[in-house]
């Protein structure tokens, strides 16, 4: 009995940790092997034996430390290598030092800012407020003012007054800039110094049912102004391909794929637009009224994405074909002067600041002073001869003549002032030291050279006329005058 207590004493002394119930670990372990060998032991009675891991061959020896390098030392029997004279010692040149030895690293240029763009010319400045424009009606049209200024005259259509109105208003320029020699071609409006940003309308709101959205806060805090809603086209303009090209005996700004505008022979302007496209980024131009008819052109910025064009090529030269303002052709000459197609249907008179004029939407025909019966009865004579072309030779005589179809008149009105003269016995002559061109010694033209006086006589004899005409202004000055081609020849 005492034999099986002691026993079980001994049981539960051996159980109490499970420390006394491991083996004791060896004193020492056997060295690692790379990689580990395949067991030796034997399998237990009654399973299979399994052959062990095969040794990989050719396989790495235990990765271990490498031996410490040697600075400024080659191994043994390596021999030093030399470099030709005037090798450099280091490919990486070294950075310039001050006198104190501090490096001196070089300097970025400096980023040139679009606003640092030079013009050509000056630009044609009137300070404004979007909260002073105002349409007006006056005797013989519609207005546009901002503050003290006339900025527009758009005879009788008051439609197209308050659309430019609303650009005006809606861009919040706090200056307004016109291109063009003799009359706007372009316009565009700063705001303290930069462009005025368009963007998408924003989604209409219970605050804004009206529509007149305004300047809008984009996320970054910058204004964006609606400056497109109350044009009837907007044209995208590509910045990369923006150069100014003579088509058709005109200047013109053109990108890749469109034509954006036509100076007609003022190559000036369109350097001065091309130049102000670049210099503010404009990459929309808004047109009020048609394309064919504007009431106003205009360049603003829009943060809209670009859209794909159709047409290419195509469109391009539709537009070439459809240029209602181009040189005037003339055999042996080439182009000279301008032609505008215009219809006489839509001539008027209208009153232009102090004096009347008769006139095709922008294009003013002729000038009239305070005459408004004799401006009223020009109009009448224009319609009632259906005239389609209106050109103009320019230079110091200024001569100018109608065409029905890109053909001379045949007749001309009865309330016409004219003398007739003999395109065949046209001459350039120098008279009293003035260059004139004459017709068997009496003179028909005053010119500033010979050469003009010859283009003039190229057009005379290529449009085969032999008469002039002047629709009188009632004094001295102003009127239009034209040329015919009378039938008796």
């Amino acid at each position: 009995m005492r034999k099986r207590i002691a026993a079980a004493g001994l049981g539960v002394l051996l159980g109490t940790t499970s420390v006394s119930a491991q083996p004791v670990p060896p004193a020492t372990y056997p060295p690692a092997s790379y990689p580990l060998p395949g067991s030796t032991l034997p399998a237990p009675a009654g399973l299979p034996a399994f052959p062990g891991s095969p040794m990989v061959p050719n396989a790495p020896t235990a990765p271990g430390l490498l031996p410490p390098l040697t600075p400024n030392k080659l191994p043994v029997g390596v021999p030093s290598p030399t470099f030709p004279p005037g090798a450099p010692g280091n490919f990486m040149p070294s950075a310039p030092t001050t006198a104190q030895g501090t490096s001196v690293l070089p300097k970025a240029p400096a980023a040139v800012s679009p606003a640092e763009l030079p013009l050509p010319q000056q630009e044609r400045k009137i300070a404004m407020r979007a909260t002073d424009v105002a349409v007006k009606r006056v005797v013989g049209g519609w207005e546009v003012w901002a503050g003290q200024h006339v900025l527009r005259n758009t005879g009788e259509n008051e439609t197209g007054a308050r659309d430019v109105a609303r650009v005006m208003r809606e861009l919040r320029p706090t200056e307004w800039i016109t291109v063009g020699a003799t009359k706007p071609v372009v316009e565009y409006g700063l705001t303290n110094g930069r462009p005025a940003v368009s963007g998408t309308p924003p989604v209409e709101s219970k605050d804004n049912k009206d529509g007149n959205f305004g300047s809008v806060a984009n996320a970054s805090g910058t204004t964006l102004q609606m400056g497109a809603t109350a044009a009837q086209f907007v044209q995208q303009i590509d910045l990369r391909s923006t150069r100014v090209e003579a088509i058709r005996g005109v200047w013109c700004v053109r990108d890749e794929n469109n034509i954006l505008l036509n100076f007609g022979t003022d190559k000036g302007g369109a350097e001065q637009a091309s130049a102000a496209i670049q210099k503010y980024g404009f990459n929309r131009m808004g047109v009020v009224g048609t394309p064919t008819q504007p009431v106003m052109s205009y360049l603003f910025v829009s943060l809209e994405q670009p859209k794909a064009v159709p047409g290419g090529q195509l469109m391009l030269s539709a537009q070439i074909d459809a240029l209602s303002r181009t040189g005037i052709p003339i055999p042996g000459v080439g182009f000279t002067g301008e032609m505008v197609k215009i219809d006489s249907n839509k001539v008027e008179a209208r009153k232009d600041g102090a004096e009347w004029v008769v006139a095709f939407g922008p294009e003013v025909l002729g000038r009239f002073g305070p005459t408004e019966w004799a401006a009223r009865e020009a109009t009448r004579t224009i319609r009632d001869a259906k005239f389609t072309e209106f050109c103009k030779l320019g230079g110091s005589t200024g001569v100018t003549f109608f065409l029905t179809n890109e053909k001379p008149p045949t007749r001309a009105p009865f309330n016409a002032q004219g003398r007739n003269f003999d395109p065949a016995a046209l001459k350039v002559q120098q008279i009293n030291s003035k260059w004139a061109v004459t017709d068997a010694g009496r003179q028909v033209f005053e010119v500033a050279s010979a050469q003009e006086g010859e283009t003039i006589v190229r057009v005379m004899k290529a449009y085969g006329f032999d008469q002039t005409a002047h629709l009188s202004a009632g004094g001295s000055k102003g009127g239009i005058s034209f040329l015919v081609k009378s039938t008796r020849r």
